[in-house]
């Protein structure tokens, strides 16, 4: 039979390439085993192993044996692969192929083999690949899932009810929801060959494309999925980061904030700078027209919610309407402490939380309502820090809950005892849009309705306009809020503060030539006045 001389150069080239096969026996692999590192070698299973269901009870056993013998337990996992598998015809070769993919480069030389020509020969002739391509492509994800994203994903994958808090590497939560059929794989072979493979990665690949730097591998999941492609085919993944990402940070880098970032004290200056009428007190005039304070030691509660972290969850992923990746909202913190400090230095009780999803919101809210703020208390105060929408608030599962509804929580069935108590509700809600990104100001604008009595709401900005968040230092509303309040507490009722901090945000976001105006509506029936601590 005739062949062209480059088909001959090629047998050649791989006879050469892969000379050194007959290296890798059971001996070696028990050898090898002996060398490889906790995380290498759940990778190596992870690529290796055919039954996930086996790989995950194996590797489980192998961590826990790797820990209780503070790191000096000896694995056996590769060889029991390979006495398992040897009968394959192509064993070795899925083996050296591992190693590649895990970088394991010390372990190919000691087999014998040129790294280089290892490499290229997998890389450039993708018809001698030999692992599973949706393993490599999942192998290939894990390493771009970093830590904070690993705490997404499994936070994520609990509103699907699958609980992965557990595994601390990403293969053995990939190799879980394979178990659990959330990853679906379908093998086709003839005799002992693998003639190709059919897969099921939508729902993965609906969650992965809400992290951000991971779309385009959300793509190939689904690129790989749709081709239905046979075994030997698969095309390395790009791993570039999505041009959004890279491409805001070049414009966040370029923008220049009058050293905003220099020092806090720069709200305090701006404060001095905006000129406002002394604020008078009224509490002189004792009638009708002032809320009572039962207990000026135990004015009431005031409970903080701080949404700081978001992640994608399976309701907000099927309501594609809804679904939006949420940023961290950094700096938020520093509100939650400036709230803290005020209002218990106004002898409230403070209560808070951090990153509640919206079910976990509601529960908490109705909660706190019905069993801690009591009738010999005077004033109740939400105050909710998160991103937003026209009329919505984000929950930490990206799930957007209504203001209106929120508020309706105040007047409901289990909080009748608050009739007549006044009702105070702040938040903080940013809505982040990228094409208008500056480097540490984030951007909102809700709206909101009000139809219940005793409720004062106040919001960071009226529809329309956005408010912005200092990453380093908290939100220009929120902090200047709390100033106002600390230093005008014993002058006047709350809502004359309120409008007193609309005035500084709008003067001091018009001299940063930032759009953001404070919307307050009532239906607060007397004058609201907060006490300080003697």
């Amino acid at each position: 039979m005739w062949s062209s001389d480059a088909q001959a150069n090629e047998a050649i080239s791989s006879d050469k390439t892969f000379g050194n096969m007959n290296s890798i026996n059971l001996y070696a692999i028990s050898e090898i085993q002996k060398e490889i590192d906790p995380s290498d070698m759940i990778s190596l299973v992870f690529l290796l192993y055919d039954v996930p269901d086996t790989a995950l009870q194996r590797l489980v056993i192998y961590e826990r044996v790797y820990k209780d013998s503070i790191g000096g337990s000896v694995s056996d996992l590769l060889h029991q692969w390979a006495v398992h598998t040897q009968s394959r015809s192509t064993w070795k070769h899925e083996f050296l192929e591992a190693l590649v993919i895990c970088q394991l480069n010390q372990i190919i030389r000691k087999l014998g083999f040129n790294v280089a020509d290892i490499k290229r020969n997998f890389e450039l002739n993708n018809s001698k690949t030999y692992i599973n391509p949706m393993k490599k492509l999942l192998y290939k994800l894990c390493e771009h899932i970093e830590l904070e994203n690993l705490t997404k994903l499994k936070n994520t994958l609990l509103t699907y009810n699958i609980n992965t808090s557990d595994y601390e590497h990403c293969e053995l939560i990939f190799l879980d929801l394979m178990c659990k059929k959330f990853i679906k794989f379908k093998q086709y072979s003839y005799g002992n060959r693998v003639t190709s493979h059919e897969y099921n990665v939508a729902k993965l690949a609906d969650i992965i494309e809400n992290f951000n730097g991971l779309e385009k591998l959300a793509q190939d999941l689904r690129t790989l999925e749709d081709a239905n492609v046979k075994h030997n085919v698969l095309e390395k993944p790009n791993m570039t980061p999505v041009a959004s990402s890279s491409k805001v940070n070049e414009e966040i880098n370029k923008i220049n904030d009058d050293d905003f970032s220099d020092s806090f004290d720069l709200f305090n200056k701006l404060m001095e700078d905006v000129k406002i009428d002394s604020l008078k007190s009224d509490k002189k005039i004792q009638n009708r027209t002032i809320y009572d304070i039962k207990n000026p030691n135990k004015v009431g509660i005031c409970y903080i919610i701080n949404q700081e972290h978001f992640y994608p969850s399976k309701y907000s992923i099927e309501n594609k309407s809804d679904s939006k990746q949420l940023l961290p909202r950094k700096g938020s913190t520093k509100d939650k402490e400036r709230l803290k400090r005020t209002m218990s230095a106004l002898n409230f009780e403070v209560i808070s939380d951090d990153n509640l999803d919206h079910i976990t919101m509601k529960n908490k809210i109705e909660s706190i309502l019905k069993y801690r703020v009591h009738r010999d208390h005077s004033i109740f105060m939400l105050c909710i820090l998160s991103h937003g929408t026209r009329g919505h608030i984000y929950a930490a599962d990206s799930v957007k809950v209504k203001v209106e509804a929120i508020e309706n929580l105040l007047d409901c069935e289990g909080a009748k005892h608050l009739q007549g108590m006044p009702k105070v509700f702040i938040y903080q809600a940013c809505q982040v849009d990228e094409q208008v990104q500056t480097p540490e100001l984030m951007p909102d604008a809700p709206n909101y309705y009000i139809k219940k009595s005793d409720i004062l709401l106040y919001s960071a900005t009226a529809p329309g306009y956005e408010a912005y968040r200092l990453e380093k230092y908290g939100s220009l509303f929120i902090q200047i809020l709390c100033k106002v309040i600390e230093e005008n507490a014993d002058k006047a009722h709350l809502e004359d503060i309120f409008t007193s901090v609309s005035y500084y945000v709008y003067k001091i976001c018009t001299k940063l030539r930032r759009d953001q105006l404070p919307k307050k509506e009532t239906t607060l029936l007397k004058n609201l006045h907060l006490t300080k601590k003697s």
